[in-house]
């Protein structure tokens, strides 16, 4: 019997070990998180530390615990895991199972024992661990321990051995009391958690058996580097033995991963703060009350912003764009109505941001938004599938090796670039293809020293989430200075030459004003590859209205022209060039949204899309309203109670509940929140 025994832990352990080998071997992009777990591990020894994990609900915290796990046994130092979900969250539970987890024999009266000596059995018997070899006490979920966390910080840790390693995993960041204590605060070593970079997930694919590189690329793009998303659809793929193509139509993959991330979600206000804000591309307070159509309390805001899947970025927040494309494509097959009124209102606040804001500041990204909402099916398939980590730089003196030998790399590396785009409304699919030599034409007659003694802001940069440099634009800014360049020099000179003596004069502003700009080149190395097509549309949107005058010269090949056409330029009808091969005539497109020219421009791009007709009919609607009952209606969308209205305009609160049955009444509506809605439409 004890042999049996004995062969069955055989197998048990050996089954163990296989798993753990499996999953190592498919562990990848967390160098340096389990590099400075080996410094913490050699540290522990000499005093205790708090390593706080934290990242979104699939992000891969558990599975990088197990590898924390596998390095502690071979460094013989005891790894306890408790997750918050195994327990009830009570200290005595808490202690029982810390107990049973230590191996420590339990007798019936010890478990009815009083609090304090369960407690003080725990911390015996971690120390005695603790002296012999060392102990990590680990515990996962942590943001489910609710008010258990309290006593869990004063009570247990505050008694804990001082050589012991804890470490937290949760979807946050530990916060409250662990930061504002300094004593504690000193002992926190942060580890957020993100998706991994592209090399990373090409590395677990190859490991997994993909090394098509097209394959490689199409995945990338469709995960985003999330850990649990690129798990499961590799796992689909290979159980059914389907291409990646396949799987796009499929969303049974994301549908679990999002439900995953919905668990935060018990509150249905929230969740369908969730599913507005997941239709914007950037949002705030102020936005996303436009976007609902009703005010949005600082309190719900708040909610919202902290949820895991939610970051912070430079002009506001967004949604990860898993979560983002899933719950967008949910909301439009379910309520297409919604969906459209979102996106709507949100087009017309960035039309009225950038009219009002043009004459007063730069609109770049007031542009780059407006174009997201304006919703042309290819230009949201080409440029805001992702939301991206380029960062643009000028050239410099440090930099300038680097930007010749990119230079060189690109020369010597030129290949063919395959884009398709389905077209989700009528279905039809395209395929455009920028041959070898295209890709080398956006750095045709560029020269570096020409150019920066020309002007330094000239020629910009783009590296990569790793630092490495991954494109090149020249976008120069046409002023007396810059004129005699551009009319000498290709790809300009056909261009200005052909313009009147009238126009060039109008072009000769003082250096430290600009006319416009003329774009040379946005080069990236791959027009197939997503997030540096976005990084290179990007930043052609952020000048269309910012410059006033805009003019392009992209190479005569059917994807750039239908993408700047897509943009509202319009090609010049008297200018072309030949500079790119000799033979080939080049249009130039142009964009001009001076003065009032720029109402033309926004109205031509808002046409079909029925917004300002919209409007114009809310308006109307409003237009029979009082002076008093518009000033009771700009409190109401602020949020104020009836009461409230009656304090700030001096009047009893009957007399308000009168005037707004008369607005009710004049507007056809029946509520506050229809109310807000009509005022979206006319403000936004």
């Amino acid at each position: 019997m004890s042999k049996e025994k004995g062969n069955t832990r055989d197998v048990g352990e050996r089954f163990v070990n296989e798993i753990d080998q499996i999953e190592q071997h498919y562990l990848v992009g967390r160098q340096k998180e389990i590099q400075f777990f080996h410094e913490q591990l050699s540290e522990m020894r000499h005093r205790g530390s708090i390593l706080n994990i934290y990242g979104t609900g699939g992000v891969g915290k558990s599975y990088l615990l197990d590898e924390f796990r596998r390095i502690a046994h071979e460094a013989q130092t005891r790894f306890l895991l408790l997750d918050s979900m195994d327990f009830p969250h009570n200290p005595q539970d808490f202690c029982l199972h810390l107990l049973r987890l230590l191996r420590y024999h339990i007798s019936k009266d010890e478990q009815t024992d009083k609090l304090n000596r369960l407690l003080a059995l725990c911390q015996e018997a971690i120390q005695q661990e603790a002296e012999s070899g060392g102990v990590i006490l680990a515990l996962d979920t942590f943001e489910e321990l609710g008010e258990f966390e309290y006593w869990f910080r004063e009570e247990f840790m505050a008694q804990l051995h001082s050589k012991v390693l804890v470490i937290i995993s949760g979807r946050y960041p530990i916060q409250g009391a662990w930061l504002s204590s300094p004593a504690w605060r000193q002992l926190i070593c942060h580890m957020p958690i993100g998706d991994l970079d592209y090399y990373s997930v090409k590395e677990y694919l190859n490991r997994s058996g993909f090394n098509v590189e097209d394959d490689i690329q199409q995945i990338w793009n469709k995960t985003k580097g999330h850990p649990l998303t690129l798990s499961l659809l590799v796992s689909t793929t290979q159980l059914h033995a389907m291409q990646p193509m396949a799987i796009e139509e499929d969303n049974g993959v994301f549908a679990q991963v999002v439900h995953t991330w919905l668990k935060e979600l018990p509150d249905p206000q929230l969740r369908e703060l969730v599913e507005t804000a997941a239709v914007l591309r950037h949002f705030n307070q102020e936005l996303l009350t436009c976007a609902m159509g009703r005010p949005i309390s600082t309190e719900q805001f708040l909610k919202l912003v902290g949820l895991s899947f939610v970051r912070r970025v430079d002009r506001g927040w967004l949604l990860h764009d898993l979560m983002r494309d899933a719950i967008t494509h949910e909301l439009q097959v379910r309520a297409p109505e919604q969906y459209s009124g979102i996106r709507k209102r949100c087009n017309l606040y960035y039309y009225e941001l950038i009219k009002e804001s043009v004459h007063k500041k730069s609109v770049a990204w007031e542009t780059a938004e407006w174009f997201y909402y304006i919703g042309d099916p290819a230009i949201l398939a080409f440029f805001y599938q992702n939301s991206g980590t380029h960062r643009w730089e000028s050239l410099n003196s440090v930099n300038w090796s680097e930007a010749e030998r990119y230079i060189e790399n690109r020369r010597s590396s030129a290949k063919e670039a395959r884009i398709t785009y389905t077209n989700p409304e009528t279905l039809e699919r395209y395929e455009y293809v920028i041959s070898m030599e295209e890709n080398l034409y956006t750095l045709k007659h560029i020269h570096l020293q020409e150019l920066y003694e020309l002007d330094l802001s000239i020629v910009k940069l783009l590296r990569d989430r790793q630092g490495g440099l991954s494109g090149l634009s020249v976008i120069i800014p046409i002023n007396v200075h810059t004129l005699d360049y551009l009319l000498t020099q290709p790809l300009s000179s056909a261009y200005f030459t052909d313009l009147s003596e009238q126009r060039l004069k109008e072009l000769k502003v003082p250096r430290e004003t600009n006319a416009g700009y003329f774009v040379k080149t946005i080069d990236v190395p791959d027009f197939a590859d997503q997030s540096l097509r976005a990084a290179a549309g990007l930043t052609f949107i952020t000048h269309i209205i910012s410059a006033g005058f805009l003019v392009a010269a992209p190479p005569a090949n059917p994807f750039f022209g239908e993408i700047h056409l897509g943009l509202g330029c319009q090609i010049a009808k008297h200018a072309v060039h030949y500079d790119y091969d000799g033979i080939t005539p080049t249009p130039y497109y142009v964009i001009d949204t001076r003065g009032n020219k720029l109402q033309s421009y926004l109205n031509k791009m808002l046409t079909g899309l029925d917004m300002l007709d919209e409007r114009r009919d809310a308006q109307e609607e409003l237009s029979s309203l009082t002076p008093r009952e518009m000033e009771v209606v700009e409190l109401i969308i602020q949020g104020l109670t009836n009461m409230e209205i009656a304090c700030k305009l001096y009047l009893s609160e009957v007399t308000v509940k009168k005037h707004l049955s008369n607005i009710f009444r004049k507007l056809n509506i029946k509520n506050r929140s229809q109310l807000a809605f009509l005022m979206g439409k006319c403000q936004a």
